[in-house]
């Protein structure tokens, strides 16, 4: 099974191999400080103790940030990573042949990667391929006028286009203007928000 989802941040398509992979794109796609996500990195080659060939791995994800940092994912269903020994080879990697390639590695399992969470991700990277500043600027502008928490269909109700004020909305929940107050619960099930007041 192979999923592709489009990225707006970098105008490409991503390759995931499993819905757990797919949610896990999603997650980083709507996480501002992500400047570039690579599906199937070249494979780094490793070395197990007592033995004398290399063996190969392929990460799922090598992720740039905004500080130019650059982290490798192993994205694994828990109940895998024990039976598949990805802890190990993760570890060898990094001592043995992680420089020049990223900063960290890391293995994510389901345990991290909530359904809600990738829901609202979801929601999130869908509103930013129809952003518009005048919506957004709007929306804000709104928003800054509620001192205490808002419901979210409160605020789609303040417009009359409930459509574009959510878009914007979910907008300004990306670039860090509005707090989704209950992130690991869904938008629909925890839909209160508020301005972050810098």
């Amino acid at each position: 099974m192979r999923v592709w989802v489009y990225d707006p941040g970098t105008n490409r398509e991503l390759g995931c191999e499993s819905m757990l992979e797919f949610r896990f794109a999603l997650m980083l796609m709507a996480d501002p400080d992500v400047v570039c996500i690579e599906d199937q990195p070249a494979a780094r080659k490793y070395l197990v103790p007592g033995e004398s060939k290399r063996r190969k791995h392929t990460f799922d994800f090598l992720v740039t940030y905004r500080s130019g940092k650059k982290i490798a994912f192993a994205v694994k269903p828990a109940a895998q990573v024990e039976e598949e020994g990805i802890e190990l080879i993760v570890e060898l990697i990094v001592v043995q042949s992680l420089a020049g390639f990223a900063d960290e590695a890391y293995v994510v399992t389901d345990e991290l990667i909530i359904p809600e969470m990738a829901e609202n991700a979801e929601d999130i990277v869908e509103a930013r391929k129809s952003r518009n500043d005048a919506d957004c600027r709007a929306v804000l502008a709104f928003m800054q006028q509620q001192f205490e928490a808002i419901s979210m269909h409160d605020v789609c109700d303040a417009f009359e286009d409930r459509g574009w004020a959510r878009c914007a909305l979910l907008n300004l929940i990306y670039e860090g203007l509005v707090e989704h107050l209950d992130p690991t619960m869904s938008f629909d099930e925890a839909p209160l928000v508020r301005t972050v007041f810098n």
